[in-house]
C-alpha cells in the first residue's frame, strides 16, 4: 500500500481506533501491576521484552510524532502551534486532575491541610507539564501515599517533544529539508551512542546515577517522536505490507532476546501503527467518524483503577481491566464532549479570526 495525503483524512483511516486501543493496552498492563505487585513487566514480557504499556506509550508518541509534525506545517507561526498543542492536552488534564483531587477530599484522613503539601504539587506540577506528581495529602493505600495516576508521567515528556520541535521551527531547523538532513541524522547518532555502555557510564559519573533517568528517557521518547516526523516527511515513500509487518516483529522479538531491542521496537512499534492505522482501512473505515476518546481512556483510567481497587479485592487483572475500562469510558466521553472538543472548536475558531484579522491587515 502507498501512503497519499488523502488517507490522512479521518473517514479514510483507523487512527482513532488505534488510539483506543493503545489506551486500553495502558489499563491493561497497569491492573497487572496492581494485582501483582510486580512492576516492569506483565504477562507478555517474556515474549515481548517488554510489558504492553511500554509498547502503547511508544505507540503514541510515535503518532504524536506523525501527526503533531503535520499540525506544524499548517500553523500560522510557532505560537499558534504550541497554543494548538496547548489546547489539546491542557483542559482534559486540568479536569482529570480537578476530579481526583475532588475525590480525594472525600478520604482524605488529614482534611485541614489537604490543599497544602502533597495535593499542592499534584496539581501545580502535573498542571505546569514541570514534572509528574503522584500523591495527595492524606490518602494512603496499604500503608504508603496512593499513587493517584501514573500515567501522567508522560505528559511532561509529550510537552517537551513540543518545545523542542517549536524550538526547531524558531531557527529554521523543521523545514523537512532541514530536519531530513540534520535533525533526524542527529537524533539517529545520539541515538546509537546513549546505546553504547562505555558512553552512559562515563555521563553516569558526571551526572550521577539517578540523573541518567532523563537522558535515557529522552533516548527512548524523543527517537519515537521524531521518527513518527520522519514517517510523515517520507509518507510517499513508504510502503505498507502485513508481509513486512511479521518480519519486523519476528526482527523485534529477537532484539530483544539479545539486548538491543530499543530503538528495534521504535521502528515495529511505528511501522505496525501505520498498518493498523492505514492499510486496515483499505475497505473502509471503522473508526473515521468515532469521537477521540482516547486521551480521557488514557488519564482518567488509572484513577478509576486505584478506586475500584480500594473497594474490593480483585482475583482477576483481566476482570480488574475490563471493569477500569468500562467504567472509565463515559468519563472519557463527558471528557471529549464537555471539554476537549468544546476546547479544539473554540482554537479552530480563534485561528480563523487571526487569519481573518491578518488578511484585513494586509490589504488595508
Amino acid at each position: 500500500m502507498k501512503f497519499d495525503d488523502g488517507l490522512l483524512r479521518p473517514n479514510a483511516n483507523n487512527l482513532t481506533l488505534v488510539r483506543l486501543v493503545l489506551a486500553s493496552s495502558v489499563i491493561y498492563t497497569h491492573c497487572y501491576w496492581m494485582l501483582t505487585g510486580r512492576s516492569g513487566e506483565d504477562d507478555l514480557s517474556f515474549l515481548l521484552g517488554a510489558p504492553v504499556s511500554v509498547y502503547a506509550v511508544d505507540g503514541f508518541f510515535f503518532l504524536s510524532g506523525f501527526l503533531v509534525y503535520a499540525s506544524l506545517g499548517r500553523s500560522a507561526g510557532v505560537g499558534n502551534f504550541m497554543l494548538a498543542r496547548l489546547t489539546r492536552l491542557w483542559p482534559a488534564l486540568a479536569l482529570s486532575v480537578g476530579l481526583t483531587v475532588a475525590a480525594g477530599y472525600i478520604f482524605t484522613v488529614d482534611r485541614p491541610g489537604y490543599f497544602g503539601g502533597a495535593t499542592l504539587k499534584f496539581i501545580t506540577n502535573n498542571l505546569s507539564f514541570i514534572a509528574p506528581a503522584y500523591h495527595l495529602t492524606g490518602i494512603a493505600c496499604d500503608g504508603r501515599p496512593c499513587t493517584m495516576n501514573g500515567s501522567l508521567w508522560t505528559l511532561p515528556w509529550e510537552a517537551r517533544c513540543y518545545l523542542l520541535l517549536a524550538a526547531l521551527a524558531l531557527i529554521g531547523l523543521a523545514r523537512e529539508r532541514m530536519m531530513v538532513w540534520l535533525v533526524l541524522p542527529a537524533t539517529l547518532v545520539g541515538a546509537v551512542l546513549w546505546d553504547i555502555a562505555a558512553v552512559r557510564e562515563r555521563v553516569g559519573r558526571l551526572i550521577g546515577q539517578d540523573a541518567l533517568y532523563y537522558p535515557d528517557m529522552a533516548d527512548r521518547l524523543w527517537p519515537l517522536f521524531a521518527l513518527g516526523a520522519a514517517a510523515y516527511i517520507f509518507r510517499e515513500k513508504i510502503r505498507l505490507s502485513w508481509v513486512a509487518l511479521g518480519l519486523l516483529f519476528i526482527a523485534n522479538i529477537a532484539a530483544h532476546q539479545w539486548g538491543i531491542g530499543l530503538h528495534v521496537r521504535a521502528a515495529f512499534v511505528g511501522y505496525a501503527l501505520l498498518c493498523f492505522g492505514f492499510l486496515s482501512a483499505r475497505g473502509g473505515s471503522v473508526s473515521g467518524t468515532w469521537p477521540d476518546y482516547s486521551y480521557g481512556m488514557y488519564i482518567f483510567a488509572f484513577p478509576v483503577m486505584i478506586a475500584l481497587g480500594q473497594w474490593r479485592d480483585w482475583d482477576s487483572y483481566f476482570g480488574l481491566a475490563a471493569v477500569t475500562a468500562l467504567l472509565t469510558l463515559p468519563v472519557a466521553a463527558f471528557s471529549w464532549h464537555i471539554v476537549e472538543k468544546p476546547s479544539l472548536d473554540w482554537f479552530r475558531q480563534f485561528r480563523k479570526r487571526r487569519a481573518a484579522g491578518a488578511m484585513i491587515e494586509s490589504n488595508a
